[in-house]
């Protein structure tokens, strides 16, 4: 799961095999850690009865309802996305990944990953972007 976060939104990005983890029950979580310390931890769990963005000592996560669960297993969706209003608005969003358009730099060393297909309007819908 690839997780990106700005001042005012979250986005957990996932593989094939983690939707289908989703799509069984299961809880799909990522941690990140440097040395000994603590570290950050995200999670998505499906079996709730509402969609909801939590924060706790331990993680952030989205509580993922039984019926976003399946909008998001259709072949077609690209993403479930969601919005938490209040003093400090916030949008969520799991979102199936896709290879990328864009060239990487060898430098980072990214190693491959498994992707969806993408749609056939992908690649002219992203680099319109």
């Amino acid at each position: 799961m690839k997780i990106r976060w700005t001042a005012d939104s979250v986005r957990f990005r996932i593989t094939p095999s983690e939707l289908e983890t989703l799509r069984q029950g299961g809880t799909v979580r990522e941690e990140f850690r440097v040395g000994n310390a603590g570290g950050w931890r995200a999670a998505i769990t499906v079996g709730k009865a509402e969609t909801t963005l939590y924060q706790d000592d331990q993680e952030t996560g989205i509580l993922l309802s039984d019926a976003d669960s399946a909008r998001l297993v259709v072949p077609e969706t690209e993403g479930v996305y969601f919005r938490r209003e209040g003093e400090r608005p916030l949008r969520y969003f799991i979102e199936k990944d896709f290879p990328c358009i864009h060239p990487s730099a060898s430098a980072a060393a990214e190693t491959p990953t498994e992707t969806f297909a993408a749609p056939s309007d992908f690649e002219q819908r992203k680099s319109a972007c």
